[in-house]
């Protein structure tokens, strides 16, 4: 049985963890409304760019734009997008299984596939275990559209160049704060969603033309849906962070009223025995 002065160090232990654990929600608490601000703002406009993608592709040949072209896939490029921090609860061990999953499912290996990451915690996982290791991007933060673009533009480079035939994402999609879905996404060849309803093809005057509209519309395209995608992973990171801290405060409370009610039977029963030996001693020399 562990000493008073053992239970009081472990109550100040805890007491000190729950402080720490709850000033962790409250920051990301901050970050999870900031980031799903931008979230949210941008989420209209992702959905935007796809309609306007439609569009033309019911107008224009846009089809034989290098981004849409497909081809016989031999080698599979695989972003995967994690955290660089701990501490947000299954947020990162889900998205390795996943991935480890479609790895395993999609028969890749060092020769047909490359991996690069977004967050440290998958590439510290992937890289001692897989040889097949691409780029680690770093990211700040709050990122802004710019600081994002180079990777974009990097991905279209490469596979423009054909070092690869497909790109796959693998990242958090933002439900809410205590829900967040893991998606398998295809970005290269872009295979815009399907489209039914029936349009003029000559209803519309093009400036300054219709190549030039493609070529500015694709390479924006890619570049607010990797944009869209690490917010989704940010927002779902704060998230997690957020329920896994407010668990762990609950926790540390929880822990703290168990140990603080046997430190309180033990020093009850310790006065007792003290007061039992002092009444015991005087009865005996009393009876002396």
């Amino acid at each position: 049985m562990a000493s008073l002065r053992d239970l009081k160090k472990r109550i100040s232990t805890v007491k000190n963890t729950r402080q720490i654990t709850k000033a962790m929600k409250m920051v990301s608490a901050s970050k999870l409304r900031r980031s799903q601000t931008a979230l949210l703002s941008l989420r209209p406009y992702a959905y935007k760019i796809i309609s306007v993608m439609n569009s033309l592709r019911d107008r224009i040949d846009i089809f034989e734009h290098p981004l849409l072209l497909r081809r016989e896939v031999k080698k599979i490029r695989l972003i995967i997008i994690s955290s660089d921090r701990g501490l947000c609860g299954s947020y990162n061990s889900n998205i390795i299984k996943t991935a480890e999953k479609y790895i395993r499912d999609a028969g890749l290996n060092q020769d047909n596939c490359i991996m690069d990451f977004i967050g440290r915690k998958a590439y510290e996982y992937f890289k001692k275990r897989y040889s097949n290791i691409g780029d680690n991007y770093r990211i700040e933060q709050n990122p802004s559209y710019d600081d994002i673009s180079y990777i974009s533009e990097r991905l279209i480079e490469h596979y423009i160049e054909g070092e690869f035939d497909s790109l796959v994402v693998i990242y958090n999609e933002f439900k809410s704060a205590m829900s967040q879905k893991i998606v398998i996404e295809r970005l290269f060849p872009i295979i815009p969603p399907d489209y039914t309803e029936p349009v003029e093809r000559d209803m519309y005057i093009y400036e300054p033309d219709k190549t030039r509209i493609v070529d500015e519309i694709i390479p924006k395209y890619v570049k607010i849906e990797v944009f869209r995608m690490l917010l989704e992973s940010l927002t779902s990171e704060y998230g997690s962070r957020m329920t896994a801290m407010e668990n762990a405060t609950r926790n540390s409370e929880e822990i703290m009223k168990k140990v603080t009610l046997i430190y309180n039977r033990q020093r009850q029963a310790a006065i007792t025995k003290e007061l039992s030996e002092i009444v015991g001693g005087k009865e005996a020399l009393e009876s002396a």
